[in-house]
């Protein structure tokens, strides 16, 4: 029997869960004067200017439109952030991003776990098998290194050294091509904290039976390094982002995304 407590944290990242202290968890926090100066965002939108509350158009340059409301502008630039996504609502997890942006529209900060999300991030480990690196594929050949192949038993030291391995690993993020298309790379992106555990570990003479728990956090946030990047500050998906975010007069609130996923695996001696 293994002298493991189960459940058993096998490798959890630096950084933290539920870190409120980033900078992409600020939100309402700059001025017009500083978004304009400081990050250069002018320009805005395509259909509204947020600063002035005019609608973009050639016939202004003539005549001088009623100024939208606040929640005029915010229904727009919401709409605009939807429309310049379509290539990644259309070809991506459609559902799913529909409910992210609602979400950052309407959450208040409140965290986002979903079905689909947990769906996406389970294919994102499987589909990382591919390479010996994975940290699934780890995981299991030092369980097959400790129970089949030497002691039939996984104790403290063995654990240590999964964990020494898994620090190794390449743990999964959607920072894939694919994910540059169907939208994972944008609101989910780079993972900032993962938990991994055994939390049922069954070992008979000849083999051994376990399940695995991935627990993942992202921030759906925007800090000052993401919009002075060149590959996100001339889009405008993102400068719309930014400013529904950052801008004290708007102020929406960046949230925590939690996904989780669980394997069962077994192995057995051959005979």
């Amino acid at each position: 029997m293994p002298l493991l407590k189960l459940p058993c944290t096998i490798y959890q990242t630096q950084h933290r869960f539920n870190d409120n202290s980033t900078d992409d968890m600020r939100y309402g926090d700059l001025t017009e004067t500083q978004l304009r100066g400081s990050f250069d965002l002018d320009d805005v939108s395509d259909i509204v200017n947020p600063w002035t509350g005019q609608e973009v158009s050639i016939f202004n340059t003539f005549r001088k439109s009623r100024p939208k409301s606040k929640s005029e502008i915010v229904d727009l630039l919401f709409n605009e952030f939807l429309r310049l996504s379509m290539p990644a609502y259309y070809l991506g997890r459609h559902q799913l991003f529909k409910n992210i942006v609602n979400h950052f529209y309407r959450g208040r900060g409140n965290d986002y776990s979903s079905p689909f999300l947990d769906s996406a991030y389970k294919e994102l480990i499987i589909n990382g098998q591919s390479s010996a690196f994975s940290s699934l594929n780890i995981i299991k050949s030092s369980l097959d290194r400790s129970i089949i192949t030497e002691q039939r038993s996984f104790s403290d030291i063995e654990k240590n050294l999964m964990t020494q391995a898994i620090r190794k690993s390449i743990l999964p993020k959607f920072n894939r091509w694919a994910d540059c298309i169907n939208g994972l790379g944008i609101y989910i992106h780079d993972i900032y904290a993962t938990k991994i555990q055994i939390t049922e570990l069954k070992i008979t003479n000849n083999s051994y039976i376990t399940k695995v728990k991935f627990t993942a956090q992202d921030h759906f946030g925007l800090d000052r390094i993401d919009i002075m990047n060149r590959k996100f500050h001339y889009i405008r998906a993102f400068r719309i982002w930014f400013i529904l975010q950052r801008w004290e007069k708007f102020g929406f609130q960046p949230f925590f995304t939690n996904m989780k996923a669980e394997f069962q695996i077994n192995s057995q001696r051959n005979r």
